[in-house]
């Protein structure tokens, strides 16, 4: 069975991958700021947490 780091590891590249997106979607006008804050405020938080475990 893989260890959670290797999760956390895949969900940071993810969370990522899902917020350069999200960036394009609201730089093409396809979603609202609104919209982009409410998708991206619990991956940001999630990577700002992993990146406070690993210092």
């Amino acid at each position: 069975m893989k260890n959670s780091s290797f999760y956390s590891d895949d969900l940071k590249v993810l969370c990522i991958e899902i917020i350069k997106c999200l960036d394009k979607l609201k730089s093409q006008g396809i979603i609202t700021e609104e919209d982009y804050i409410k998708h991206t405020k619990l991956k940001k938080k999630f990577l700002d947490d992993i990146q406070k475990k690993s210092c």
